[in-house]
């Protein structure tokens, strides 16, 4: 009755998630197909700045809710000063992350041909919806942790909907630029903090206890300090490909990569029951054999998932990049190189998700050495003027990272005691 329950659970959920996915690909691929190739790049460009940004304004908060959450998740007044406290931090954070990353983004964007006008409205529209992202993420690992499917479907549907239509509407009407379909965006992210603000302040409504929102915040610090480093270091490699190519390419091969690097939305399938149910789950689990077996399934789904992907992408290429457009279906060789760099990426994801849950956060810091050593190593073995070459630089420091992550997640499962924040 278990399995049968949780099988109905998440079944449920992941065709909500297919609906979400297809949705945003559909929305993404208009993008893609409707927008010339300069417009494309600067639109790249904006996209990866606002997810860098949400990164640097969270440096591990949200970790730390969902960890610290998975032992008081029942109790309402302690998840009201465990809320309160993170809010709090990521306000701070987000205000620094905003000054550096609005100097970065007009500078990208500046350098890639677009006007000092449109800079500067891109990077508006980047800096902007940063509040709401924020409160959104924390409030949210509340549903997580309770298990409340039918308000993260809500959660993630109506923003995606609204997203798509007016991104339609838009290419329509001959109206889709780079900073409509940024409004777009914006306009989404406004809609799902207004649901989840209504979704999660009922259930917090209770007054925490004197003292407990400072305790809750030095608890935070002690974990923010520990991910910081790592979380800027990490924010840097996620944009990491497109800043090199926009520096040592042209905007013809920023927007190549940009167009490519939309199939990721494949993966997305894999994130939403991951991180909604999956992750939370694990955080709260005290039964190690359990442990065992979930993270076993999760690495035998992944690989299966990866195999099928780059198989048929090898048989049917053309399909794929038909999503694209005609602009983009030259693009045959990059296309495997760019999903096998997304299958790597997509595990070490995983892993590093896995231990962020538990609190194995001990030490991280040594990811940052070890990539750099990997990365110093790779530039000197790809052409980083190619989508060709960033990918294989993708794909080959990839591997030394899901690598670390690996062998953290298996201390983590064997010896606790050693990677544990405490």
């Amino acid at each position: 009755m278990r399995l049968f329950r949780w099988s109905t659970i998440l079944g449920g959920f992941a065709v909500v998630q297919l609906i979400v996915q297809a949705l945003n690909a559909v929305s993404g691929f208009l993008v893609v197909r409707t927008l010339e190739k300069p417009d494309y790049a600067w639109f790249t460009i904006a996209s990866g700045m606002s997810a860098a940004l949400a990164v640097l304004s969270d440096s591990g908060v949200g970790v730390a809710v969902t960890s610290i959450g998975g032992t008081i998740w029942q109790d309402n007044a302690s998840m009201k000063g465990l809320v309160q406290a993170a809010l709090r931090m990521r306000l701070k954070l987000a205000a620094i992350a905003s000054v550096v990353v609005a100097g970065i983004s007009l500078w990208l964007l500046l350098r890639n041909g677009a006007g000092l006008a449109s800079a500067l409205g891109l990077t508006a529209l980047v800096l902007t919806p940063i509040w709401q992202i924020s409160t959104t993420t924390v409030l949210n690992v509340v549903n997580r942790l309770h298990s409340r499917t039918r308000q993260l479907q809500v959660a993630d549907l109506a923003p995606a909907v609204i997203r798509t239509a007016l991104t339609a509407a838009l290419a329509l009407l001959g109206g889709l630029s780079p900073l409509t379909a940024m409004a777009a965006v914006f306009v989404a992210h406004l809609l799902q903090y207004g649901i989840v603000r209504r979704q999660v302040l009922p259930l917090l409504d209770v007054v925490p206890e004197p003292g407990v929102i400072e305790a809750y915040t030095r608890r935070i610090w002690k974990m923010v300090r520990q991910l910081m480093p790592s979380t800027a270091f990490w924010c840097l490699q996620g944009q990491l490909t497109t800043w090199l190519i926009s520096v040592f390419a042209t905007t013809s091969e920023v927007a190549d990569l940009g167009a490519l690097n939309r199939l990721a939305i494949i993966y997305a399938v894999f994130g939403g029951p991951l991180g909604q149910f999956i992750l939370p789950a694990f955080a709260r689990t005290a039964n190690r054999r359990r442990l065992w077996l979930m993270t076993l399934a999760l690495l035998a789904g992944t690989f299966a998932f990866s195999g099928l992907l780059l198989t048929a992408a090898w048989l049917k290429g053309d399909w794929f990049l038909w999503l694209l457009g005609a602009r983009y279906a030259h693009l045959h060789q990059e296309l495997l190189l760019v999903l096998a760099g997304m299958a790597v990426s997509n595990l070490a994801g995983i892993f590093w998700a896995l231990n962020n849950a538990r609190a194995w956060i001990r030490r991280v810091w040594l990811t940052i050495p070890v990539t750099l050593v990997s990365q110093a190593v790779a530039v000197f073995l790809f052409d980083l003027s190619t989508v060709k070459g960033v990918a294989g630089f993708i794909i080959a420091t990839g591997v030394v990272q899901c690598c670390h992550a690996f062998i953290i997640c298996g201390l983590g499962l064997t010896y606790p005691e050693r990677v544990h924040a405490g």
